[in-house]
């Protein structure tokens, strides 16, 4: 391989070479992947003790840790010369670190192969480099995504603000998986929020939306028949997230439910007193 560069961009933002941390990524961001390469193809093929007829394949692909999706770029066929390989990564399935990976794979061979050294099998991988962004940056991130609530059904979707949606209540999972806040593009004052985040009525609103969001994980931490506070979840576990918010309380499971059961709002104000605006 005689160069290779990776461009990377989150939403608008291109990261600079060899930077791992997007800091400034939400979960509306998709991700743009662009892997440069220049190749001596018939050099290539020699080292490799394959005929000249042989052919290889350029891929991207991309994990990420908070969800079991992988996304493949289309193959692209090496010809030599500079070429590029592109792929995009939806924000709704990436979180937490995404891994990149490069490959060169051999997609035929052409003329039986004499070398004992020589890849046979296509597929075989000839060529890996990988990459690694961290995306939740250095603060925990609202796990955000803009949908429009027409396109589920929901009446007058006009006027609703946002939804809680817990892909699964498996405790075990990884939060930033389970755990997803689907904001209502249909909503006007979301849509502005989400079109100029830095205005000062968009940082009301994501302030009213965060302490939301701590209060609705409440309800769902007490809801839970499985949560125990004396289990030692794994730390990007919902089982972690969930215990994690009601230790913010101070006070054993049984206690807080029975005082949430009791009176309901005086624990959710003690809670916004322990996440409330600094």
């Amino acid at each position: 391989m005689s160069t290779l560069s990776w461009d990377v961009s989150v939403g608008e933002t291109l990261l600079s070479d060899g930077e791992t941390l997007a800091e400034n990524w939400t979960y509306y961001d998709d991700i743009y992947i662009k892997c440069s390469y220049q190749l001596d193809l018939t050099d290539a093929l020699h080292r490799l003790r394959l005929p000249p007829g042989a052919r290889l394949g350029a891929v991207i692909i991309a994990r990420s840790s908070g969800t079991p999706l992988i996304t493949i770029s289309e193959v692209v066929d090496v010809r030599g010369g500079r070429q590029q390989v592109y792929l995009t990564v939806p924000a709704d399935q990436v979180s937490g670190t995404l891994s990149l990976e490069f490959q060169i794979s051999v997609l035929a061979i052409g003329h039986a192969v004499e070398s004992p050294f020589a890849p046979k099998r296509l597929g075989n991988t000839v060529f890996r480099v990988d990459r690694k962004i961290v995306l939740e940056g250095t603060a925990p991130r609202l796990p955000m995504l803009p949908v429009s609530f027409a396109d589920h059904g929901i009446a007058g979707s006009s006027r609703s603000l946002w939804w809680l949606r817990l892909t699964t209540r498996d405790l075990g999972a990884s939060a930033s998986a389970a755990i997803w806040l689907w904001l209502n593009v249909d909503n006007p004052f979301i849509s502005r929020m989400l079109e100029d985040s830095d205005s000062a009525e968009s940082a009301a609103w994501l302030r009213f939306l965060e302490l939301d969001f701590i209060r609705q994980l409440l309800r769902e931490a007490l809801s839970s028949d499985e949560l125990s506070l004396q289990t030692d979840y794994p730390e990007e576990s919902l089982g972690y997230v969930l215990s994690s918010v009601v230790r913010l309380l101070g006070e054993s499971l049984d206690q807080v439910q029975q005082r949430y059961q009791e009176d309901p709002g005086r624990v959710e104000a003690e809670l916004q007193s322990k996440v409330g605006a600094k």
